[in-house]
């Protein structure tokens, strides 16, 4: 199974994939103007003649062609099943999603020109994205002459599909296998416990190579996932053990003095121990409260 991997440079984090196979582009880049013009003048070039995007899930580096330029949200859009109503009032999904990460991280006083950046508010082409179809586990859908079925793969974003090819033994993988291994926040949509259920999900198809929407393809898929469920593990563990030490704590103090980074990273992996915290507060191991001062820490057993 051939594929033609497109990466375009988005603000901020580096590059985003935009995959060509055969008259499908799957995801299209990010709303901003780095992003999207590019995307918009390899229309011209090697994206030209596509005639139908498809979508693993509706972060804004992946839907951005399909929000700011017409001839992409003219053509058929085959998205997530529940994708439609972010799609549909993008614009919202940004405001609540940047009114979530101001809240929590209380006590960084984030700059409000990273938010314009990244996660800008503007109008959208919203309702003229033709989506012709919505897709679920275990639909198949067909780019050029090849066939894919679809798998529900929540965790950084929900919904969230990888898409599986069988007879090649390709998974595109979305977002979900990180090439670092690592758990990547995603805005409202995250979910730790459906990530290790996603990656365990995805191991059991036991792929040959993984095609993921950020940088190039995975080699040795099995072991990329292990690391990534034993990563996930020992953070957990981490967090535990650190807090045990501790009546309370900040997650920010987490990241700062157990995994040792500081400067400009902090608030973001402050974001990724957040989601950690929560799940492990669903699980009953700690307590999580939101505050002014930071996102707090409790083991339980101290009040």
């Amino acid at each position: 199974m051939e594929y033609e991997r497109h990466e375009f440079t988005q603000p901020l984090y580096g590059g985003v994939n935009v995959l060509r196979i055969g008259d499908t582009l799957v995801d299209t880049g990010h709303v901003a103007p780095v992003c999207r013009d590019a995307v918009r003048e390899a229309l011209d070039g090697p994206l030209s003649g596509v005639e139908q995007v498809l979508h693993t899930h509706a972060h804004i580096d992946h839907v951005g062609g399909s929000q700011t330029i017409d001839a992409l949200a003219e053509l058929p859009h085959v998205v997530p099943e529940g994708q439609p109503e972010f799609l549909y009032d993008y614009a919202s999904y940004l405001r609540r999603a940047r009114e979530e990460m101001t809240r929590l991280l209380a006590g960084f006083d984030p700059d409000p020109s990273t938010w314009d950046t990244y996660f800008p508010i503007r109008e959208y082409a919203e309702d003229a994205i033709d989506v012709t179809r919505t897709v679920g586990d275990g639909d198949t859908v067909e780019m050029g002459d090849e066939a894919f079925v679809a798998v529900s793969t929540p965790g950084h974003a929900d919904p969230h599909l990888a898409f599986h090819h069988e007879p090649s033994g390709t998974v595109l993988s979305g977002d979900l296998v990180d090439p670092d291994g690592r758990f990547q926040y995603g805005p409202l949509l995250g979910d730790i416990g459906n990530y290790k259920d996603s990656l365990r999900r995805l191991r059991d198809l036991d792929p040959d190579r993984l095609v993921p929407m950020h940088g190039p393809e995975l080699s040795n898929p099995r072991e990329r996932i292990d690391g990534s469920l034993s990563n996930a593990e020992r953070t957990e563990a981490r967090l535990l053990s650190f807090l045990e030490e501790r009546e309370a704590c900040f997650a920010r103090e987490f990241v700062t003095d157990e995994l040792g980074v500081g400067g400009a990273r902090t608030p973001f992996l402050t974001l990724v121990v957040y989601e950690y915290c929560r799940y492990l507060e669903d699980r009953g191991e700690l307590s999580v409260d939101v505050t002014s001062e930071g996102i707090r820490l409790r083991p339980l057993e101290v009040e």
